[in-house]
């Protein structure tokens, strides 16, 4: 199996445990994952800078990548990676030069939720996220896209993270599929942390 990256979604607003940042620092530490993205949508764009100053630091610590979800001029402010939502693919495929200085130096990932929207994705993007791939909770009513839609998105040339309902039994054929990375959210937040630390560890092995 090829090598691959661990992303974990540090969703604020889902956490249901009493120290978020202790979460993160475990998540690093602990369960040797890749990369962390910070999301917290509940947040207004001052609060959520002074979060993820603090989540930048633990990620500079234990020398992971840090992605920061939504707020455009606050990954700009911490020289991080940004990962964009669906709703603001419309205005960066038109405004794509404010993309092409920041592209320099940090990497963009964005939505794939279907073949058009991915093929906007890939001309502004280095990442696409594929989602969702499995059933997840979050998602009830809508179909999963399946691993096919995986191999799909390869004609495009970017690196393929999948996420979506993923989780230590079926992270393998992801990655089979031709993913990249491997996105976790409710796992990374509220789950198991072990099950990743043994999914990293696989990686290894």
């Amino acid at each position: 199996m090829s090598l691959f990256k661990i992303l974990c979604v540090a969703d604020f607003d889902s956490y249901e445990g009493n120290d978020f940042l202790k979460r993160i620092q475990l998540l690093c530490k602990k369960a040797g994952v890749d990369e962390i993205l910070l999301r917290a949508k509940g947040l207004n764009e001052a609060d959520f800078y002074d979060l993820a100053r603090v989540v930048a630091q633990i990620c500079e610590n234990y020398r992971k990548k840090f992605i920061i979800n939504q707020f455009f001029d606050v990954a700009c402010k911490l020289k991080s990676d940004f990962w964009l939502t669906s709703a603001q693919l419309d205005f960066f495929k038109n405004h794509g030069v404010f993309l092409d200085e920041f592209r320099k130096t940090a990497k963009i990932y964005a939505p794939a939720h279907d073949l058009e929207q991915a093929k906007i994705s890939a001309s502004i993007a280095d990442v696409l996220v594929a989602s969702h791939i499995f059933a997840t909770s979050c998602k009830a009513d809508l179909e999963p896209k399946g691993l096919n839609f995986i191999s799909e998105l390869k004609s495009f040339n970017k690196e393929i993270y999948a996420l979506g309902g993923l989780d230590s039994g079926n992270y393998k054929e992801v990655i089979k599929a031709g993913a990249n990375g491997i996105c976790f959210m409710s796992l990374a937040m509220n789950g198991d942390m072990e099950l990743i630390k043994k999914i990293a560890e696989s990686k290894n092995g």
